[in-house]
């Protein structure tokens, strides 16, 4: 059975500056969520976890509704008092700006349906970044730069899944710091004759294209359909996880399938290129769903050409280590290590 204790009791008995929060990592597919201990260190430690698929519920209030029933099913004698969910989207007063969750979100009904006294929202690629000094060396797959060490600060996370994430993470005299950011809404700049291409037909159906568009697992499928388009091809697959088995079937794999995988790995290098650049990164991480799903694609070598095919300062990129780390609970360790360095006032 597992004690937990308010902030007012400082943790479980015999651990003194301990404390239990829920802590979460909510994306357009998931909600993955985890009761956290907090040493008096702030250091995160995951005790339980559950995921969730966020088409099943009502709310964001209710996910949280069903962890706080599964922990007491669990034997968790009491619910904490306090929380934080990392969410993708930008918190606009009460409202998170998102085109890819379920269901609309405020913070104040969140707050009042799901019974947490003190619950905060932060940008799901904010709490990755902070979970990056907790990334263990095994965690880290080297798409180029050797075999994997600690963390060179400034650090981009940057992660394709149901949208496109990015943030960096800054170590320095003021300590550790995350800057996050809406990159995934930038404008998506191609650079290749087949990528303007498949720009103009994505701005005749959507108007504005931004990097989510294409780099994405919603923008892997927007690609797919662009490419049959200008193939004179009709599409075949309707989700991320067909194309890539299509493209992965061995002799049988489908040769426009990994043609669209090939472009989809190529301008995400391009794009990480580009803000590894712009924010004088000394290391690049990938993460986020569809990085996991692509391991062989991105090893292909075609994101580091376009990762280095930056004139001038393709030398100073070499020098960057780029890797893929494994996301699994990150988001929740990371939205904890954030709360933890935030104090609740």
């Amino acid at each position: 059975m597992v004690q937990v204790a308010a902030r007012e009791t400082a943790g479980a008995p015999g651990q003194a500056g301990e404390q239990f929060i829920v802590a979460a990592d909510v994306g357009g597919t998931y909600a993955r969520l985890g009761l956290v201990r907090l040493a008096a260190s702030g250091s995160p430690e995951l005790v339980l976890h559950k995921r969730y698929a966020g088409a099943e519920f009502a709310s964001l209030a209710a996910v949280l509704c069903r962890f706080r029933q599964d922990l007491a099913a669990e034997g968790v004698e009491a619910f904490p008092s306090e929380g934080v969910v990392a969410i993708a989207g930008l918190l606009q007063g009460d409202a998170l700006l998102n085109a890819n969750l379920p269901w609309p979100v405020s913070l104040s009904a969140t707050r009042r349906d799901s019974g947490l006294q003190h619950f905060r929202l932060i940008n799901d690629f904010e709490a990755l970044a902070w979970a990056l000094p907790h990334v263990a060396p095994g965690q880290m797959r080297p798409l180029a730069g050797g075999e994997p060490g600690p963390v060179r600060f400034p650090a981009l996370l940057l992660g394709p899944g149901t949208g496109l994430g990015a943030a960096l993470a800054v170590w320095g005299d003021g300590g550790f710091s995350v800057q996050p950011s809406e990159a995934g809404h930038a404008a998506l700049a191609a650079a290749t004759p087949l990528e303007l291409d498949v720009v103009r037909v994505l701005q005749r159906r959507f108007g504005h294209v931004d990097n989510e568009r294409a780099l994405s697992g919603t923008g892997l499928m927007n690609l797919y359909a662009a490419v049959c388009e200008l193939r004179s091809a009709s599409p075949v697959y309707a989700t991320p996880a067909e194309l890539v088995a299509a493209a992965e079937a061995g002799s049988d794999a489908d040769a426009l399938a990994v043609e669209c995988l090939e472009l989809f790995c190529q301008w995400l290098g391009s794009l990480a290129g580009d803000l590894a650049i712009t924010f004088c990164a000394h290391s690049v991480y990938l993460a986020g769903g569809l990085a996991g799903h692509l391991g062989q694609h991105l090893q292909a070598g075609g994101f580091m050409r376009r990762f280095l095919d930056k004139g001038v300062l393709a030398s100073a990129l070499r020098e960057v280590p780029v890797s893929c780390i494994e996301h699994g609970q990150l988001g929740i360790l990371g939205a904890a290590a954030w709360h933890a360095a935030h104090p609740a006032s």
